[in-house]
């Protein structure tokens, strides 16, 4: 009878509802309207740019305008980096590319440079990644609208940016690890 009671403690014990998490404080969303972007794209064309940033509790999130230009052509299995991380999200908005994700680097280097780069408008990237060859992967055409999600370790490269367009595309960066800047707001968007 006793066993049969610790049993029956042990199963209450195990399936007891877990104590949920408390709501965090009122929080302030942050904005990043369709003319902001077109602003950011006017404000440094064929550049790239940080945005915006908050601080979104358990992370950093950043935005960023990233472009590139006609003629870029990477050879397969050269070039290619992975954030140890963050995840990033893009979202292609105009123009059209090769995208190569996946896989695995060969020798991995980290990029011991860019954490001290400051790109324009202010922003910094002090997350490590790291570079080089890279075998394997997945190649494929994208273009506006497109969407896609490069968690962290995924190699990822542009094999090569379409004749006569410019590709441009808004980036999230989802940082766990707070080393983003939080509150950033690029210079080309104040008093907007």
């Amino acid at each position: 009878m006793r066993k049969g009671i610790l049993a029956v403690l042990t199963i209450l014990t195990a399936v007891r509802p877990s104590a949920q998490t408390p709501l965090p404080p009122p929080a302030q969303a942050l904005d990043l309207s369709a003319a902001e972007l077109q602003t950011m794209i006017n404000a440094y064309p064929g550049g790239n740019a940080e945005i915006k940033s908050i601080n979104a509790g358990k992370h950093v999130v950043d935005l960023w305008l990233e472009q590139r230009k006609a003629g870029l052509t990477t050879p397969s299995g050269t070039g290619g980096i992975a954030h140890a991380e963050i995840t990033e999200i893009y979202y292609i908005l105009q123009g059209t590319a090769t995208l190569v994700t996946g896989g695995r680097l060969i020798d991995p280097r980290l990029n011991e440079n860019l954490p001290k780069t400051e790109f324009p408008g202010g922003g910094r990237f002090p997350t490590p990644t790291y570079g080089g060859r890279f075998e394997g992967g997945r190649s494929r055409k994208v273009g506006p609208g497109d969407v896609i999600v490069v968690p962290p370790g995924s190699v990822h490269q542009w094999a090569s940016v379409d004749p006569g367009q410019t590709l441009a595309y808004f980036i999230a960066r989802i940082d766990p690890e707070h080393k983003q800047a939080a509150g950033a707001v690029n210079a080309a968007l104040k008093g907007k």
